[in-house]
């Protein structure tokens, strides 16, 4: 054998070899949920919070927040209204009937004592006239804690 068909031999035995270790990771890894760092940055308020349902399942405007993850003046506590929760993209659960506690990234209503989940902001270049949808993370889902500490540990 030559010097070119060794190496060629070398080459595609990595090659079926890196194949094979990524169809091992995708059939052993769960999806992962990956906290949106954009949407973390945009929000001023973020609450751990129980969600209720309707008989037909969808999320009700009312949350009753269980603890402020990072308070900006006085925590809030109690039962808040979410306008646009109705919206919501749901990472780590399927939707608000699997229980919570959920992480909700929110921003107050101007001259209002409601509150919206803080979408993902628009990306330059892209300022269609559609909003992104927010996005709910279920907060005992795998990796959500540790990112979102990370994340909220740069913020001022």
């Amino acid at each position: 054998m030559t010097g070119a068909k060794i190496r060629l031999a070398i080459a595609a035995g990595l090659f079926v070899g890196w194949l094979c270790w990524l169809a091992y990771l995708v059939a052993t890894k769960n999806d992962p949920v990956v906290l949106s760092r954009s949407q973390m940055m945009a929000a001023t308020h973020f609450v751990l919070a129980n969600v209720t349902v309707d008989e037909q399942g969808r999320p009700e405007n009312k949350v009753n927040v269980v603890r402020d993850l990072h308070p900006v003046g006085a925590p809030l506590a109690g039962t808040i209204t979410v306008a646009n929760i109705k919206d919501a993209r749901i990472g780590g659960a399927s939707d608000f009937t699997a229980g919570g506690p959920f992480l909700l990234p929110l921003t107050p209503i101007p001259s209002s004592s409601s509150y919206d989940l803080t979408p993902p902001p628009r990306s330059p270049g892209n300022e269609g006239a559609l909003r992104p949808r927010p996005w709910v993370y279920r907060w005992d889902a795998p990796g959500v804690q540790r990112q979102f500490d990370e994340l909220i540990a740069h913020r001022p």
